[in-house]
């Protein structure tokens, strides 16, 4: 596949966050959550805030390494065909193996474990950092930026899943296959995938980041992000975006454009909300 122009992000605002790490389109705004904290975060789609929501009611460390080693990592969210938004930890250490089922008014704590651990038999050091609804299945997506680990696609049979949701845990009955996924490289590095989305006609994209790091806990230096479309596990079109931003996350909106958002990896600095439009593909 010939590399396509890089693609300019239009930044539309600041944002309430410093780790920014999924991004959902709901309720005609936009919902995020960021691995750092435990609030879901509802902005407008020009960035203007509305509202924040507690999906853990826990009090963690303030002090940057005190806080990433209890933190829940929620690096996934997605909305159930119940109207449900679900935030799933990664995954990356016992601490992130808990999920969060959230609506106005109402939460309920996950447990992902039984699932996990059958995960982490299989894939070397488990990273989920994507998540979406497509027809039947729940997919999820493992970024392969540990060592020797390498990109997934997991499917997962939803009706079990929103069975076993209403239970309050997730295991390995829900799970049907494991893809592994070659997204290439961004100046060297390999491309390590972040989020999941489907476009307005039902087509997967995702987010992948190229961060010099061969390691899910610690951070590395990222050269740039790109977006792609996935189609029977291969990756139909690529689109490398202009900058060093690590894209985390990302929507498609009702008018066809895409939002993303960046985790900067500094606790001081925040996380920006960015308007993309692809080309046609």
């Amino acid at each position: 596949m010939s590399p396509a122009p890089a693609l300019v992000a239009q930044r539309l605002a600041g944002l309430r966050v410093s780790a920014a790490s999924a991004l959902v389109w709901h309720a005609g705004g936009l919902c995020l959550v960021a691995d750092d904290n435990r609030l879901l975060h509802c902005y407008d789609l020009d960035g203007g805030f509305r509202a924040e929501h507690v999906l853990l009611d826990e009090q963690w460390p303030q002090e940057p390494t005190a806080r990433k080693a209890i933190k829940a990592d929620f690096e996934m969210l997605c909305q159930l065909p119940d109207g449900w938004l679900l935030a799933l930890g990664s995954g990356s250490t016992a601490q992130r193996r808990r999920g969060v089922l959230w609506r106005p008014g109402e939460t309920r704590i996950i447990d992902l474990t039984p699932l996990y651990l059958v995960l982490e038999q299989q894939i070397p050091q488990l990273n989920l950092e994507g998540a979406v609804v497509r027809g039947g299945q729940l997919l999820l997506a493992q970024r392969g930026n540990g060592a020797g680990s390498s990109n997934a696609l997991l499917s997962l049979d939803l009706s079990r899943v929103m069975a076993q949701l209403g239970q309050a845990w997730l295991g390995p009955e829900c799970l049907q296959e494991s893809v592994p996924l070659q997204l290439g490289q961004l100046g060297g590095v390999p491309l390590t995938i972040t989020d999941l989305c489907l476009d307005l006609q039902g087509r997967l994209l995702f987010s992948a980041a190229a961060e010099d790091s061969a390691s899910t806990y610690a951070d590395g230096p990222c050269l740039g992000s790109a977006i792609g479309w996935l189609e029977a596990g291969q990756v139909r079109a690529l689109w490398p975006l202009a900058g060093d931003a690590k894209i985390e996350g990302l929507c498609m909106v009702g008018d066809g454009s895409l939002r993303l958002v960046n985790d900067p990896d500094d606790a001081a600095a925040r996380s920006c909300l960015y308007r993309l439009c692809l080309p046609d593909y």
